[in-house]
């Protein structure tokens, strides 16, 4: 019997050794492709600026020479499969399917809505949190759980939700100790992810702008921000976080003047 049976293929990913996430950075001006998007004709010129990536899923960040940022999302590998479609390999951009939204594109694979890679391209001018709050919402409302396994930030939100309504059952009904101590790992991991991704967006934006860095202040503040968003985070009310959001762009203003 697998150690394993208990858990689906997320799970297994989180706490895999080959599940432990690397980061790279790279300079625009090396014009490293995005890795894992193949460019649409009509796009501008995307270069990857970070990426995270583990022996399963890669995250990819691009930006354009005005500031605009990509984010692709794609699996190359999963646990116990031999080969994956190259439909979850690959955001194919001249045969994408373009979802428009409030702040940006939501990309998917023409044939592959349900279980390929995608992409989102924000609008221009938004702050790093703002990027990442749209993204949520629309891959949320885009494409599947399983999907958003790729990337465990997309997946933090409703893992809390969950975990907050098994803590609050009974004595009675609290039976199923073992998977809410799973899911205490899975959201601990997708909040280090979270951390781990936002600080390295941040410092990826303000180089496109050829700005000092101050990743120590912004760190700061982000955890700030973030402890308060975490807190108020089981209610989950987009009311509340739009206004965590809005008092930490202007926080973020302030430093970039």
């Amino acid at each position: 019997m697998s150690v394993f049976d208990d858990y689906d293929n997320y799970d297994k990913k989180l706490n895999l050794s080959e599940g432990i996430e690397h980061v790279r950075e790279s300079e625009m001006q090396d014009k490293k492709k995005v890795e894992g998007y193949e460019p649409n004709p009509q796009d501008e010129k995307y270069y990857e600026v970070m990426g995270i990536k583990n022996s399963f899923d890669n995250v990819s960040v691009g930006s354009d020479r005005y500031g605009q940022m990509l984010i692709s999302v794609n699996t190359n590998k999963e646990p116990g499969e031999a080969t994956l479609d190259s439909d979850k390999k690959r955001m194919k951009g001249p045969r994408r399917k373009k979802k428009f939204g409030g702040f940006g594109d939501f990309y998917t694979n023409l044939f592959a809505d349900s279980h390929g890679a995608f992409a989102f391209r924000a609008d221009r001018n938004l702050s790093d949190i703002r990027i990442m709050r749209e993204f949520e919402i629309m891959a949320k409302k885009r494409v599947t759980r399983e999907q958003r396994d790729a990337m465990p930030l997309l997946r933090l939100e409703e893992d809390k939700e969950l975990l907050s309504e098994m803590r609050g059952m009974s004595g009675s009904q609290n039976e199923n100790y073992e998977e809410r101590k799973t899911l205490e790992r899975r959201v601990l991991k997708e909040t280090e992810s979270r951390d781990r991704f936002y600080t390295r967006l941040r410092k990826a934006r303000r180089k496109t702008y050829d700005k000092q860095d101050h990743e120590e202040e912004y760190s700061g503040i982000f955890r700030t921000v973030m402890s308060a968003d975490d807190a108020a985070g089981d209610n989950d009310e987009d009311d509340d976080n739009d206004d965590i959001i809005n008092k930490a762009e202007n926080i973020l203003g302030r430093i970039d003047e």
